[in-house]
């Protein structure tokens, strides 16, 4: 396997990603780091506070920090105290983040369609397993517990 090619389908993938987003965070009026909140939030929401989108989705705590602060003064989040741990603030979508979570998922869709384009079922669930395989590998030698 071949570490500088790793990294380039790694940055070729997050760029045109990005450069999807783009139209979606015009129309919005939002930035990018904000539209992958909302998605996070509603791809996953079993995950709705500000350490999940840290630990989980993998966002620097000042950057989640200013998109959540952003989100919530434009009424598109709302914080919820957790019935069960008052310590804990639940983060949750507001009706008024509909329109964005739209498009979000059109372009989320256009995107998995366009990547997945010539790749057969069967190799999907190979990479699937495959992905999720190098993810383990990669979160064991982030904390130093890889075997070489």
């Amino acid at each position: 396997m071949d570490a500088l090619y790793f990294m380039a389908v790694g940055r070729k993938i997050l760029g045109v990603y990005s450069a999807l987003c783009a139209p979606v965070c015009k129309k919005h009026g939002i930035n990018g780091t904000c539209l992958d909140v909302l998605m996070f939030f509603h791809n996953y929401p079993e995950y709705n506070t500000a350490r999940d989108l840290c630990q989980v989705r993998g966002i620097k705590s000042g950057l989640a920090s200013v998109a959540v602060d952003t989100l919530l003064q434009r009424g598109l989040l709302i914080r919820r105290d957790d019935t069960s741990d008052r310590r804990v603030i639940r983060l949750l979508i507001t009706p008024a983040a509909a329109d964005i979570i739209r498009d979000g998922i059109a372009l989320q869709q256009r995107f998995e369609k366009a990547v997945g384009r010539g790749i057969s079922a069967r190799d999907r669930q190979a990479l699937l397993r495959i992905m999720s395989r190098v993810q383990c590998n990669l979160t064991e030698l982030e904390k130093g517990k890889c075997k070489q």
